[in-house]
């Protein structure tokens, strides 16, 4: 992957397995940006995948990647799990290293059709489809009016039969498949940053955990595929909500966006949500403040502003946040904060007393540093 890569203030990211530093390093995401963009287009692309504190560094020779795009996401150090966001419209696979050393290739694009060609076959794989391949020659993608492109490599070792009898017979999977659903999920949190993979060892574990549930995709019965959106309104309404928890963070969302790209009607979204006894705008409401309280107790986001957290999380009125939040919490974003520094240092281990210890963690709040958020929170 550093192939190609031009050198910035961040550096170059090391390959897989590589370097022993990257042994320690939290995982982060890294965004890789195409030098050759039009001003037009960088300032597309910064609206369509604005991330929370990414690292950010610049495609130099975006043909040397295993997709040529207008950027892609992927994970520091790297798991094999990416997005491609302008992708090309051609891919030759045999051309390529992603299904080097026995290992498989898992491709859902997020819209727009793929189609899979190898020598007389050809499979369609629509929006939130998916794909299992593990084998590279003589297969030729194509991809038609797709902006995104999700892909996971994975390590040869994890295969099972199952998952090469499904790549073998380039079965399919549909959108609405439960183990495909969780994997979308999963993977969305993974790219923003939200799981502290911090350890090989539990990076190793993540990337088996992924493993495993493209493994019970594949274990599937095939009518599973088969079946149409209508068929199971709870597993739609999960899609959509895996979908909105991976834009949780676009100011832009909104719900006629997500009905449009599940090619349904907006009317039908409503009902779904009104199903639960709540509306689209609650749900989204709801979900990025509990995601504004985890960053606020998440110890490694200590030295983040609030306003920083609640724009991260798509507020774009630092007004509103502050009251909402004040609404579902019963406390001041400042005040949840402060609680959950208390309480960590409360059950620190040694002798400071658990008085004391709160106390300590009250006094640091007041001189934490870099919060510049006593300005917001009334």
């Amino acid at each position: 992957m550093a192939n190609g890569l031009e050198r910035t203030a961040t550096g170059i990211i090391p390959e897989v397995g590589g370097a022993a530093a990257a042994a320690g390093r939290k995982l982060t995401p890294v965004w890789l940006i195409a030098s050759e963009l039009t001003p037009a287009e960088r300032a597309q692309l910064d609206l369509r995948v604005a991330g929370r504190a990414a690292r950010r560094l610049r495609l130099g020779a975006p043909q040397s990647e295993p997709f040529p795009s207008k950027a892609l996401l992927r994970l520091d150090p790297d798991i094999g799990l990416a997005s491609c966001f302008g992708p090309p419209e051609r891919v030759d696979l045999s051309q390529g290293g992603l299904l080097a050393a026995g290992g498989a290739l898992l491709l859902r694009p997020a819209d727009g059709t793929l189609r899979v060609e190898r020598e007389a076959r050809r499979v369609v794989v629509t929006a939130r489809e998916a794909i299992l391949l593990t084998e590279a020659a003589a297969t030729r993608l194509r991809l038609i009016d797709v902006a995104r492109l999700d892909y996971f490599v994975l390590p040869g070792r994890w295969l099972t039969a199952e998952m090469r009898a499904a790549a073998e017979a380039l079965r399919v999977h549909h959108r609405q498949n439960d183990a495909l659903q969780l994997l979308g999920s999963y993977g969305a949190a993974l790219m923003r940053g939200l799981m502290p993979l911090n350890t090989p060892a539990l990076r190793d574990m993540a990337v088996k955990y992924m493993s495993d549930l493209v493994a019970m995709m594949c274990e599937a019965p095939v009518e599973a595929d088969t079946r149409t959106d209508e068929d199971r309104p709870a597993s739609r309404l999960n899609a959509i909500k895996a979908e909105i928890e991976a834009r949780l963070g676009e100011r832009t969302l909104t719900a006629g966006r997500i009905a449009e790209v599940h090619g349904v009607s907006l009317r039908y979204l409503q009902k779904l949500f009104e199903g639960e006894g709540l509306t689209f705008s609650e749900f989204v409401l709801a979900r990025r403040l509990e995601r504004a309280m985890h960053l606020l107790q998440f110890p490694e986001e200590d030295g983040r502003s609030i306003s920083s957290i609640a724009f991260d999380v798509g507020f774009g009125d630092l007004s509103y946040f502050n009251r909402t939040f004040r609404r579902r919490f019963g406390m001041a974003p400042r005040a949840a904060r402060a609680k959950s520094r208390a309480d960590r240092v409360a059950t620190l281990p040694g002798d400071l007393p658990i008085a004391a210890a709160g106390a300590a963690g009250q006094a640091g709040l007041a001189a934490a540093p870099g919060d510049k958020s006593g300005r917001i929170d009334g």
